[in-house]
């Protein structure tokens, strides 16, 4: 049986992606783009304005977001502040 991860918001993505170096580059409709490198390679991740910014993200969503970002799932999640 696989590590349960727990669901995200707004707040724990934007603050993940920071600690892994990435920036927010352009807001356009409810959806922020930020921009970073993993491993020299040039990645952008989506973030979903979600109507609240403690709404939580489905499993699908973060599992997508996460894969953008160019990293694995536990060391995504060990950036969890």
């Amino acid at each position: 049986m696989g590590k349960t991860y727990p669901l995200l918001d707004r707040d724990n993505v934007e603050s993940i992606l920071k600690a892994l170096g990435f920036i927010p580059k352009r807001t356009k409709g409810s959806h922020t783009q930020w921009e970073g490198s993993i491993a020299g390679k040039r990645r952008i991740v989506t973030v979903d304005h979600m109507k609240s910014r403690k709404e939580k993200y489905s499993h699908n969503l973060t599992r997508k977001m996460i894969e953008q970002s160019g990293i694995d799932k536990d060391e995504f999640y060990s950036k969890v502040s």
